[in-house]
């Protein structure tokens, strides 16, 4: 269950009919099982009420504070990103040395990677990194060292002097006479 009951019941006691609730409590950004779990719902109900009003939002309303006319105000519940905060990050990293580390898996299965390591790789928030998993062993690159092994792999099969781009083009020209042609 989400770790702070009076907050949700905060937020689910102005209003009355049950879909309001839950309308707001997803505003409030709270996950839908939690909501579910909360308000002793099924989840399906949950969820239909949601997916129902994202079907009912015009098209222009993309975000998700504008509801349609007659659903939830949401106004003052939206609450904006969490800061960062390296203390949480302790409880699921157990640092043994600089380049050695434990990392606990987190309740909703993700894993934290130190500070250090983001830097390393590059990585900034929305940022991607390259992951593999073979034999057991997860293997983490930057975005950059992942385009430049990609970069190797090719041209260990493409002689330096081909043109890959100028042969698409050709192909692509011989490909649309033929098909001037008649085939």
């Amino acid at each position: 269950m989400a770790k702070d009951p009076e907050r949700l019941a905060a937020i689910a006691g102005r209003h009355t009919t049950v879909a309001d609730k839950i309308r707001a409590l997803a505003g409030a950004g709270v996950a839908r099982a939690d909501i579910a779990r909360f308000l002793g719902k099924r989840y399906q109900h949950v969820r239909n009420v949601l997916e129902d009003d994202a079907q009912s939002r015009p098209e222009s309303a993309g975000d998700q504070s504008s509801y349609v006319l007659g659903k939830a105000d949401l106004s003052g519940l939206r609450e904006g990103p969490r800061p960062f905060e390296r203390d949480d990050d302790a409880a699921f990293i157990d640092r043994r040395s600089a380049t050695a580390f434990w990392l606990r898996v987190r309740p909703d299965g993700s894993l934290i990677l130190p500070i250090d390591v983001a830097e390393a790789l590059d990585a900034k928030p929305d940022d991607k990194v390259f992951a593999t998993f073979k034999n057991g062993t997860l293997t983490i690159i930057s975005a950059d060292k992942a385009m430049e092994e990609a970069s190797e792999i090719v041209c260990r099969y493409i002689p330096p002097e081909v043109d890959l781009a100028a042969s698409l083009i050709a192909d692509r020209r011989a490909e649309a006479a033929r098909e001037e042609d008649g085939g």
